[in-house]
């Protein structure tokens, strides 16, 4: 029993073992035959992966000549072969060939992301997937992706053509990178498509409100942002191009997503044409390669999206590039030039890793030089560079100076500078004779001219005239610095008024006063002077009435007084002489007492009898009235 089923066990395993081989060996015979059909395309095989670092190259010569001349292989992905778009194909029979539920609606519009609002921060935020795709048991494809997700798209978005504006009607071509350094570009996509010939580039084209390349109605999807701040994604008609008002706008191949679902099978039939370089319209979408695509989410913010891959061996269809984008979010989306045309720079930096083999190396893979790019930039001011006169920084111009305005194109001064000066970038520029800020004030006083620099050089504290520094001289003075007095016989303001004194006698040269006393005191010392070596020169004599009229009244004064003191006297005199003459004294006896002598003298009934006693000298004098009766 035990040896049957060991039996029976080693038989199992055998036939495990076998099948799983023969699995295998289907796989890879299924495999290689993908990878013979597509190089049978124009695919290649695909470096070993120390050999496939990306490194940045020009080549500089068209990707046929290359490939002819030196051997170099391409990865070409081209939707059709000979011509660009849908041949006899009009935008009415698109409207017809739609779903009912559009209408006559050929295109997706929203406005896009902070349009009316300020600008939001980070401009772009890239990531970077590793997608895996399983497609059975044993095949597992790991596809690199990149994203970036970019804000305020009508300011930060921008088609650019190749290298320098006129790019494309110079039929030139550059890598992204140079091309990228037209505006400082954060992240940056290759985009239209392009003849790989002669360079020329393919579908409608417009670069920051100047339409580059019309194709005249072409039927392919397109991506646009329109001057009213719309995102535009759809097929034009012969009109829209004008009509939409387009600030960007530039042409791929298949409308993926429509309003956030797939509208790949939808776009296939209604861009499909005759068979392109890879095959049918159908292979172009079905075929692994690289892959770029431009599209919006819900809120308007733009999405750029990269898949690295290689046609026919690595990267992946537009189906699955689909189910991957709507699990990102994004609601409408065009798909661009893939294959070996992907590109995807951040910052100056290639990040992707292009299929292109390097001219000078083959061992080494290089990007292409490609036509159009998306490119992901600070915002842009309404005019470059703020006219000259300030500096952009996030989509606005901040101003230098008396600049103002959203372009810096005006120039503001205060008060208009009060009518009296010029406005300039630095301020008002104030006619001579005028400052401050708004031109509204003279020039200080001593001060004149332009910018009040100049001092003034008037003499006698005299000021001068704001503008030309003439000197305004005061009532008196006169001469250019005002150095000088009134001449003679001359006062006022400028000395123009004429003195009329009396005798010609000079006059105040201020007030014109014939007040002597008011004289300067320098006019009366020269006046002496001036006498006095006049009367010595000419032996005059000098003028002296004022001092005999001086004298005269002095004497008449004295005279008068003198007279009327000798008029007194003679008076009193007279009085004298006639009371001595009828009036004779009496001597009486002495009544001695106390050992003293009295004299007794008769007095008289009347006060003028005792008028006078120094006649009598004596030691002690009394006087007794006469009592009636007494003889």
């Amino acid at each position: 029993m035990n040896g049957d089923s060991s039996r029976k066990l080693r038989y199992i395993l055998i036939c495990n073992f076998f099948l799983n081989i023969s699995i295998f060996a289907i796989c890879t015979l299924q495999q290689r035959d993908q990878y013979s059909e597509a190089s049978s395309l124009g695919g290649t095989k695909i470096f070993d992966n120390e050999l496939a670092s990306a490194v940045t190259h020009e080549n500089v010569k068209d990707i046929d000549s290359v490939e002819e001349d030196q051997g170099i292989k391409l990865d070409i992905l081209q939707p059709y072969k000979g011509h660009h778009g849908p041949k006899h194909r009009t935008h009415r029979q698109v409207r017809e060939c739609q779903d009912v539920r559009y209408g006559n609606v050929t295109h997706s519009k929203l406005l896009s992301y902070g349009f009316r609002g300020n600008i939001s921060l980070p401009i772009a935020d890239t990531r970077h997937i590793i997608h895996v795709i399983q497609e059975n048991y044993y095949l597992r494809r790991d596809v690199l992706m990149h994203l970036s997700v970019i804000n305020n798209p009508f300011l930060t978005v921008s088609v650019l053509e190749p290298e320098t504006d006129n790019g494309c009607e110079k039929d030139l071509r550059a890598t992204v990178l140079e091309s990228a350094k037209q505006e400082q570009c954060i992240v940056a996509i290759n985009a239209g498509f392009f003849n790989t010939t002669s360079g020329a580039c393919k579908g409608n084209l417009v670069s920051n409100g100047r339409i580059v390349h019309d194709t005249g109605g072409i039927q392919n999807a397109h991506f646009g942002i329109t001057k009213d701040g719309y995102l535009f994604i759809g097929y034009l008609s012969e009109i829209d191009l004008v009509t939409q008002d387009f600030q960007q706008l530039v042409g791929g191949v298949l409308w993926l997503i429509r309003d956030g679902k797939s509208y790949l099978e939808e776009s296939i039939k209604i861009e499909c044409s005759d068979t392109e370089e890879t095959g049918t319209l159908e292979y172009f979408a079905s075929v692994m390669s690289a892959r770029t695509v431009v599209g919006h989410d819900r809120e308007g913010r733009v999405i750029f999206m990269q898949a690295d891959g290689k046609t026919g061996e690595n990267g992946l269809s537009l189906k699955e590039f689909v189910e991957v984008m709507l699990q990102y979010g994004i609601v409408n989306a065009v798909n661009l030039d893939g294959g070996g045309s992907a590109t995807y720079t951040v910052n100056g930096t290639l990040v992707n890793y292009p299929s292109d083999q390097c001219v000078d190396d083959k061992r080494f893979n290089c990007a292409r030089n490609v036509s159009t790019i998306l490119c992901a930039h600070l915002p842009r001011c309404p005019e470059v560079n703020c006219s000259g006169h300030g500096q952009c920084v996030l989509g606005q111009c901040q101003c230098q100076g008396h600049w103002t305005g959203s372009r810096c194109d005006q120039l503001i001064c205060s008060n208009n500078c009060s009518g009296q000066g010029t406005c300039t970038p630095e301020g008002c520029s104030c006619n001579a004779g005028r400052h401050g800020d708004d031109c509204s004030s003279s020039c200080p006083q001593g001060f004149y001219g332009a910018g009040c620099s100049h001092p003034c050089s008037c003499l006698s504290g005299a000021d001068c005239d704001p503008v030309r520094g003439a000197c305004l001289c005061p009532p008196g003075r006169t001469g250019t610095l005002c150095q000088n007095a009134c001449p003679y016989g001359y006062y006022g303001d400028s000395c123009k008024e004429q003195c009329f004194c009396d005798d010609g006698c000079p006059c105040h040269p201020v007030t014109g006063s014939c007040n002597f006393s008011q004289l300067h005191s320098d006019i009366l010392q020269a006046s002496v002077c001036y006498s006095q070596k006049k009367i010595k020169a000419e032996h005059l004599v000098p003028d002296q009435s004022s001092v005999y009229r001086s004298c005269l009244l002095a004497l008449v004064v004295i005279s008068v007084l003198a007279g009327l003191s000798i008029l007194m006297n003679i008076v009193l005199a007279y009085k004298v002489y006639t009371k001595k003459k009828h009036k004779s004294p009496r001597r009486k006896k002495a009544v001695l007492t106390n050992s003293k002598q009295l004299y007794k003298f008769p007095v008289s009934d009347t006060d003028e009898d005792l008028s006078s006693f120094s006649d009598y000298p004596m030691e002690q004098t009394s006087f007794i009235k006469k009592p009636k009766g007494y003889s």
